[in-house]
């Protein structure tokens, strides 16, 4: 069936800053114009669907002092889905410098815990309340509700416990699943559960047109949602596409080593739907950079037809042929950006801001490649 892209229902799944620039990037395409406007992209909701499982970093913190959810992929959307995006993505995104109790926490996270208190504990109004605040150009829910941590079983059984320790100890991973937060005190691993997701989750993607899932962390951002019952029940059940927006690196501890037919196996593993479309980075990198990356065990993911499993080609009207991976039709273009990023170093208190050059999805190619996409599916 083709889609139309007039009115769109589009709701993206995700976390880490990858899910806040792809959202800073088509927020621009919500319902605003003219009804005889014509747009490349129609937007009538967008829907953010954010994990709720990163307990690495300050954020713990606050997390153990308050109760609250882990804010921080919560803070990244709303900073970047907010009308004035320039002044209060930076305000939302600032650390604060030095040791103490505030070192190296975002004002983003500190703004959610006053609404979340100021909310009886409700972390559902207090980001409705932070929405309107900053008069966000979509809405954002968390996954789940309840109170998760994400483990890690590695190669020989050992089972790592939070994102904080899976970037300090990782390992080839067996599997990923989740955990009550305040389990796993004992003597042995956290034990798995099953978890509630968010009512509103289930219904907008069971309403949605296109599901996208990433760009961000594999093990870390995408299949912590999918860990979550019934958030793939429902992208199963929904008349949608799916789209993955495959990552830019590998990440060590996680996918070391991994092809871009890995990632798509391991989505289709744990949530057991089919991918329709996979847009993935074409651009190659300058060797410095990759050098550097290379020293944290780093490598680019390129769609790479010799390397890949379960290669198989479809034709299309006017002659066009794609590939087609896993079941899934592959698209590339450039959307990557260099860019200076800095980041607070927490040794021995110091507090000390370092500025290296990174890897990121560009919010503006991002976009026009994902248009590109969707225009494919009206074929």
């Amino acid at each position: 069936m083709a889609l139309s892209l007039n009115k769109l229902r589009l709701v993206a799944v995700g976390g880490g800053t990858g899910l806040a620039t792809l959202l800073r990037g088509i927020k621009g395409y919500v319902r605003r114009h003219d009804e005889d406007e014509e747009a490349p992209l129609d937007l009538s909701s967008l829907t953010a669907v954010v994990t709720v499982s990163d307990d690495a970093g300050a954020a713990g913190k606050l997390i153990d002092e308050f109760g609250i959810l882990p804010p921080g992929d919560i803070r990244a959307c709303l900073a970047a889905l907010a009308d004035e995006e320039e002044l209060l993505s930076k305000l939302f995104l600032h650390r604060f410098v030095g040791g103490g109790a505030f070192g190296g926490q975002a004002f983003g996270n500190l703004f959610l815990t006053a609404l979340v208190q100021m909310n009886e504990g409700d972390y559902l109004n207090a980001i409705k309340d932070a929405s309107r605040v900053l008069r966000a150009d979509g809405t954002i829910l968390p996954a789940t509700l309840e109170h998760v941590r994400l483990c890690a079983e590695v190669e020989g059984g050992r089972v790592l416990v939070g994102e904080d320790e899976l970037n300090r100890n990782g390992g080839r991973i067996s599997r990923v699943y989740l955990a009550r937060r305040e389990n796993g005190d004992g003597d042995g691993p956290p034990e798995e559960i099953a978890c509630e997701p968010m009512p509103d989750a289930v219904e907008a993607i069971l309403d949605a047109d296109v599901v996208i899932l990433g760009p961000g962390g594999l093990y870390t951002s995408i299949i912590p949602n999918l860990l979550v019952g019934g958030i793939s029940d429902s992208i199963k059940q929904a008349n949608c596409r799916t789209i993955y927006i495959a990552n830019v690196m590998t990440q060590r501890g996680k996918t070391d080593g991994f092809s871009l037919s890995d990632h798509i196996r391991e989505i289709k593993k744990y949530g057991d739907f089919p991918v329709d479309y996979v847009l993935v980075n074409d651009r190659e990198v300058s060797p410095a950079v990759l050098a550097t990356y290379a020293q944290e065990g780093a490598t680019q993911i390129l769609f790479d037809p010799d390397e890949s499993d379960e290669v198989s080609a479809v034709s299309f009207g006017g002659g066009r042929e794609l590939l087609v991976v896993e079941g899934s039709i592959i698209h590339t273009a450039d959307v990557i950006a260099e860019v200076e990023e800095q980041s607070i170093r927490q040794e021995a208190g110091a507090g000390d801001v370092e500025t290296k050059t990174v890897l990121r999805h560009d919010p503006a190619k991002l976009t026009a490649a994902l248009i590109e996409v969707l225009k494919a599916t009206q074929s």
